[in-house]
């Protein structure tokens, strides 16, 4: 009888979800872009409560359930498009919370479910929504990027000239335009891996902080958020990162097909990488060593990162990484 009154419970608790879900999706199904934002911060917590409080299978059938009727309703493609989103974050942060994992764990996992849901958006997005490849897909919105920019520099040159400014003085804002115009699909592959990481990163933040507050109120508990002076890059993800940059440069000096991409989109993921890590290391000892406020460290590092002292950050992180001055390193090469 028990056993009976818990799976009616369950039921019904996953039948109220998959409607909430559905009333969500459909009303902001007309904005893609909400869609994708309510997808990522707020429909996975429903489906982590589902799956806290019962199991994987019960959340699943109100993941599928969700996709039923808001297909009846509304729109079948849009349906699967925004359940790509919530479904992995959801069971994801569901999963860590029953489990009771560290909060480092935790964002890692959420980032890694962030990621693969942005690529399985994106490829649903093409093949369903967009109906083109991958490459059309860059070099469309390249154009309208690069004509967009365009519209607004002649737009500003021309407030510009009205109110006195020469035309020598606006050269600064044809080079910039034409930086904007060298870029090609090319670059923006380049780029992809280092993006995907940041999107992951700060989508893994919000939904964190969010679930978090909320979770709260429900007598669930999620620690802390790991302090961005505690964020670090240990050796074994150090040497892999440096190994596939070593990796690129032995397949672009063999003009092996794909070697140069490798290269090139490597060292831009470990730059970026080992920036944050000197931007953690600098943040540790200014608020930790020094006691310095957060206004202060954070105008500091936006000023410096902002400046052509940005490199140094890299350094630093490197150099963090290799020493281990924080010690936070369980991987670290000496232990005192």
């Amino acid at each position: 009888m028990e056993n009976k009154n818990y799976s009616t419970k369950g039921i019904v608790e996953a039948s109220l979800i998959s409607i909430i879900i559905s009333i969500i999706v459909i009303i902001t199904g007309y904005v893609p872009i909400l869609s994708f934002l309510i997808g990522i911060m707020v429909l996975p917590i429903p489906v982590a409560i589902l799956y806290i409080r019962h199991n994987i299978k019960l959340t699943i059938t109100a993941i599928f359930l969700s996709i039923v009727i808001t297909s009846l309703v509304y729109n079948p493609v849009m349906a699967i498009y925004v359940a790509l989103t919530y479904s992995i974050i959801g069971v994801t942060l569901g999963y860590c919370v029953r489990e009771d994992k560290k909060s480092s764990v935790t964002l890692i996992l959420i980032s890694v479910g962030s990621g693969i849901s942005s690529i399985l958006t994106m490829a649903f997005s093409l093949l369903f929504i967009e109906k083109t490849s991958f490459m059309n897909f860059i070099s469309r919105n390249l154009e309208v990027f690069k004509a967009t920019m365009k519209g607004s520099l002649d737009q500003v040159q021309s407030l510009y000239l009205q109110n006195g400014i020469t035309p020598k003085q606006l050269k600064v804002l044809e080079e910039n335009f034409e930086m904007i115009k060298s870029i090609d699909v090319e670059f923006v592959l380049v780029l992809i891996p280092t993006s995907l990481l940041i999107g992951a990163l700060i989508a893994a933040w919000l939904n964190y902080k969010i679930s978090r507050s909320i979770l709260k109120r429900l007598n669930y508990k999620l620690q802390d958020a790991l302090p961005f002076s505690r964020v670090c890059v240990n050796n074994i993800f150090g040497a892999v990162m440096i190994g596939t940059v070593c990796i690129g440069i032995i397949l672009s000096s063999k003009n092996i097909i794909g070697g140069d991409y490798l290269l090139n989109s490597s060292q831009t993921l470990v730059q970026f990488i080992f920036m944050i890590n000197g931007l953690a290391a600098t943040t540790y000892f200014l608020r930790v060593k020094r006691n310095l406020s957060k206004p202060v460290v954070l105008l500091f590092l936006i000023l410096t990162t902002l400046s052509p002292l940005n490199s140094i950050y890299f350094s630093i992180g490197l150099m963090e990484m290799a020493f281990d001055f924080r010690k936070l390193d369980p991987y670290r090469i000496k232990r005192k």
